[in-house]
């Protein structure tokens, strides 16, 4: 099993945990930020550290060519060693594809995006030889590591988290995985009627959102954590901030910290009930912005499902929260990239051109409740059902314990 970090790796860890709790031997892989992920949620992982050549001298040339690429420090939740490994992997592949030179005039250009080291991959998979490869939609390894499988023969099931649109460019490729799990019916048939084959879709739900299931105590504790927060008397809008320097399909910039703080704080302003949680994505954490009178930062202070359960409404660009909210029942607004967040179409969110939009929006209390009930397997079940389908697999297949 292999993710990289964010949501992804929250919807990898409860079924790779359920997998081991029922005796599997699951060699879980964790890219980028995910492998601190899963070892804050105590599970075992390695990194991509794992999969460099078994022969340090074969992938050298390319580890020192790598190492002329990395400017700057990275994450925190990522060694460099691992930015090292990841860079040597992923270079050797495009080298031996396209010579080294014109390798590196890729990536300089394109930075990770350039990479797709399946043969790496499927080195790795000749050394380890697993029964089923488990990974999610995501491009670069995780979709080298399905096409590796498929090369090799092995059984694959890539975990679908959200609609799956920018993604369809390598699910409808023909070259895929196996098996796809995805959040909805409505998903798996619009893949069917965009032409999807060679890979047969799944209704499980998304793992990661297992946590949202509705608990008899909720009450309680959201008038703790609103208590705690000093929030208790207002009206709590949650902002969950897109990566710090991303930019949408599109090339358009997501909103700066201190774009969002000042917008927030005009709702606030004209109407002195609100206040606000503004919470960094988890590849980006960043200081709370000047002039912050009625905001809380949340720098891993809460859980996702702490933060919603907090809020009284969510305000998103992309982020996956604002999914989350809607099937909460929880009111959603959308602001500007309503096409990037997939599920606006669906009734889920209320759609605002700007940030100036949303402080009207919401200063005059216009939002509303979700107005569709979207299509899902009950909150609380995805795990499960993820482990059923993995177990019918596992029990086709030959010697597989």
């Amino acid at each position: 099993m292999a993710a990289y970090g964010g949501g992804h790796a929250a919807m990898i860890a409860p079924v790779a945990r359920g997998l081991r709790a029922l005796g599997a031997d699951v060699d879980l892989v964790g890219f980028t930020t995910a492998r601190a992920a899963f070892e804050r949620a105590d599970l075992e992982a390695g990194s991509v550290i794992k999969m460099l050549d078994p022969d340090p001298a074969a992938d050298a040339p390319y580890r020192e060519a790598a190492l002329t690429l990395l400017t700057g420090d990275g994450h925190a939740d990522v060694t460099r060693e691992e930015t090292e490994a990841y860079f040597t992997i992923g270079l050797r592949d495009l080298a031996e594809q396209l010579g080294l030179d014109e390798a590196m005039r890729r990536v300089r250009i394109e930075g990770r995006k350039a990479f797709l080291p399946v043969s790496a991959m499927e080195r790795y998979l000749l050394q380890t030889k697993p029964d089923l490869v488990i990974s999610t939609t995501s491009p670069r390894f995780e979709l080298a590591l399905l096409r590796a499988a498929r090369r090799q023969g092995i059984p694959s099931v890539a975990m679908g988290d959200l609609f799956l649109v920018d993604e369809r460019e390598w699910i409808l490729s023909g070259d895929y995985a196996d098996h796809l799990t995805v959040i909805s019916p409505v998903v798996a048939e619009e893949l069917a009627r965009d032409g999807l084959v060679g890979t047969q879709t799944h209704v499980t739900g998304n793992p990661a959102f297992d946590t949202m299931r509705p608990r008899p105590d909720d009450g309680a504790r959201r008038d703790a954590l609103r208590l705690r927060l000093g929030l208790s008397d207002r009206t709590v809008i949650l902002w969950p901030a897109a990566q710090l320097g991303a930019v949408a399909s599109d090339q358009r910039p997501y909103a700066r910290p201190d774009e969002v703080v000042a917008a927030m704080e005009r709702i606030c302003e004209r109407d002195p009930g609100f206040a606000y949680l503004l919470r960094p994505h988890p590849n980006a954490p960043f200081e709370m912005p000047e002039g912050a009178r009625n905001g809380v930062l949340d720098l891993g202070i809460l859980t996702p499902e702490e933060a919603l359960l907090t809020a009284d409404l969510v305000c998103v660009e992309v982020s996956t929260m604002g999914l989350q909210a809607a099937l909460l029942g929880k009111p959603v607004v959308c602001v500007t990239f309503a096409h990037e967040a997939g599920f606006p179409r669906y009734g889920l969110a209320q759609v605002v051109e700007s940030l100036d939009g949303a402080v009207d929006l919401i200063a005059g209390r216009r939002f509303a409740l979700p107005s569709k009930d979207f299509s899902m397997p009950p909150l609380g079940s995805a795990t499960s059902n993820v482990i059923r389908l993995l177990q019918r697999l596992a029990a086709s297949i030959d010697g597989l314990h």
